[in-house]
């Protein structure tokens, strides 16, 4: 995680441009040495096959960056975002509004964010739909697929996108967190996005769409204090890649957005001491002797831990809220975007390919 105190340079730009092209420049090589050897075998042409490869890599990769940057007409399509209370929802509400997209912006309650969302109305277009959406209420989802359905704009097929970006973070030690929380979190960041998703993708299907999930590297990270985040949001991905394999044969994308540690930490998060007394409150729902066993100082180490995560300065969004616009404006988004910053992509590589016991000692305290 960076330090407050600096900021990484965001090249998930270039990671993404190296991963659409690695398969066209693969491509042209074993095409240009299979054409040179026909051509020599058969005395055709004595062309080599270094400049049969860079004539199909110019072609290959020019049409790969043209591929990449379509864009889509923001005219008559609408897009549901949940989680709108938060800083991303937020940003990315107006970001579409600008563009020219009809939005319908979900709060998981109207009535603590009537600030918000007045301020929200105040800079906005008169195509922004403010509703009240928790995603863990089948009455809230249900009538938010009535009202959107009856308000798309003229011509509209369906939905153009399903946004998912309502979250909550529960931290703290597995063995700490309470049933009640630990469903509060499962019915939040799981059961409810696919309840919701389940609802509309009759629109979705329609207009051949697509469905975007914010996701969390954690989800490929193990990390003490973390662990119901990690675990949720490993399902969340695991889900989202089988609905996309389902969703091919109607022509909607799935598209997962894998958010950095700090700012899946830090941006959703409102209230950081609610946060911190919540820990408190599982700590002392624990029974005496688990308390006992933990002692006092871990306690408070682990709160620090937390503290870690949720203050200093607000994270930086950019590189997230870039992401999401990708994932809904372009006209072939890809299958995973991964707005992180260097050191935290060097670390899920190690995860991923070094041995465990070398990964505990580098990354684990």
């Amino acid at each position: 995680m960076p330090s407050n105190g600096s900021k990484e340079a965001d090249d998930s730009q270039t990671w993404e441009l190296a991963e659409r092209c690695l398969l066209p420049i693969a491509f042209s090589h074993a095409i240009a040495v299979i054409l040179a050897t026909i051509l020599n075998t058969f005395g055709i042409s004595q062309t080599s096959s270094f400049v049969l490869f860079l004539l199909l890599l110019v072609i290959s990769v020019g049409s790969t960056l043209f591929y990449h940057n379509l864009k889509v007409t923001a005219a008559g399509k609408a897009i549901l975002i949940t989680g709108c209370d938060s800083r991303v929802g937020y940003a990315l509400v107006k970001q579409l509004d600008d563009l020219g997209f009809t939005v319908f912006a979900g709060f998981n309650n109207k009535a603590e964010n009537e600030d918000i969302m007045q301020k929200l109305k105040d800079h906005a277009s008169g195509r922004l739909h403010v509703l009240q959406l928790d995603i863990t209420s089948e009455r809230d989802i249900h009538s938010t697929f009535l009202y959107v359905n009856e308000n798309l704009p003229d011509g509209a097929p369906g939905l153009w996108a399903l946004v998912h970006a309502a979250a909550w973070v529960t931290l703290g030690e597995c063995e700490w967190v309470p049933p009640s929380v630990l469903k509060r979190s499962i019915d939040i960041n799981f059961i409810g996005l696919a309840r919701l998703t389940q609802v509309f993708l009759p629109l979705v299907r329609r207009s051949k769409g697509r469905i975007v999930l914010i996701s969390s590297l954690l989800a490929r990270i193990p990390s003490p204090v973390r662990g119901i985040y990690c675990a949720l949001k490993a399902a969340v991905e695991a889900w989202g890649s089988c609905l996309r394999l389902e969703m091919r044969r109607w022509g909607v994308d799935v598209v997962i957005v894998e958010t950095g540690e700090y700012v899946s930490g830090n941006a959703w998060l409102k209230d950081n001491t609610a946060l911190l007394e919540q820990a408190r409150d599982m700590w002392t729902q624990l029974d005496p002797q688990t308390r006992k066993e933990y002692g006092q100082e871990l306690f408070q180490a682990e709160m620090l831990a937390l503290e870690k995560y949720t203050q200093g300065p607000e994270a930086d969004l950019t590189a997230v809220t870039r992401t999401l616009m990708d994932a809904v404006v372009k006209t072939f988004p890809m299958r995973r975007y991964t707005p992180v910053t260097r050191s935290e992509r060097i670390q899920a590589l190690c995860n991923h390919y070094l041995p465990k016991p070398i990964y505990d000692i580098l990354y684990t305290n």
